[in-house]
């Protein structure tokens, strides 16, 4: 656990790891959101299975999987909430250590889903966001670490300091992603639309970060 948390400290000031960790909160986060309202879970629209209008004897597994959870109701609807709230949280920063433990739950559980029942190409795009998971949750090993060690004064150590992670500023744009999010969705934009518009609004949030360190670089 020593050499873990050694590890992790030592990568964390590297501002190109911090970059990276930052925006693929963003990228989960944000890909929770569109699933939870994409899937009709929580918006109330038509959820787009084709399988909802052929009988159930005409069902393959991984569809008849789908109908019945569909047709749930009530737990459809919760695991859309759960997806909101766990990419809300992790989109925050503040509370990213949250948002990465439901995601890890949440993540597990949909990669050992589509392993199961054979999708195609499905378990690949899912592990890789299941190891994204991992290293998020990896990030916050000074949080995890005492599930695992008992606190003392030699393990209580302050975290490296981070130029760039622990400003405001990324909250701002958590929350900035998270109403454009929204707002595509309250307009039923089109999947890609929200794709583009998520991305103009990283990639500019990121250029003035650039600007404003550099900015900051030369009065200092």
């Amino acid at each position: 656990m020593k050499n873990l948390i050694a590890l992790v400290h030592r990568l964390q000031p590297i501002l190109a790891f911090q970059i990276f960790t930052i925006y693929l909160r963003y990228l989960l986060g944000g890909a929770f959101i569109m699933a939870a309202f994409g899937m009709g879970k929580i918006s109330g629209s038509a959820i787009p299975i084709a399988s909802l209008d052929e009988p159930i004897q005409n069902l393959g597994p991984v569809q008849l999987f789908f109908r019945v959870m569909v047709e749930s109701g009530f737990y459809w609807d919760f695991i859309g909430w759960a997806q909101l709230a766990a990419g809300v949280l992790l989109m925050t920063h503040r509370f990213a250590a949250l948002g990465a433990a439901l995601f890890f739950g949440m993540m597990l559980n949909i990669f050992i889903i589509t392993v199961s029942y054979n999708f195609t190409g499905t378990p690949f795009i899912t592990g890789l966001m299941l190891l994204a998971t991992i290293y998020l949750l990896l990030w916050e090993v000074d949080k995890w670490q005492f599930f695992f060690i008992k606190p003392s004064k030699e393990n209580l150590v302050s975290p490296p300091v981070l130029s760039a992670i622990d400003q405001p500023y990324w909250i701002i744009l958590g929350f900035v992603l998270i109403a454009d999010i929204l707002f595509c969705v309250f307009f039923k934009l089109d999947f890609l639309v929200q794709l583009g518009s998520c991305f103009g609004v990283g990639f500019v949030g990121f250029v003035i970060f650039l600007l404003k360190r550099r900015y900051l670089v030369s009065v200092l």
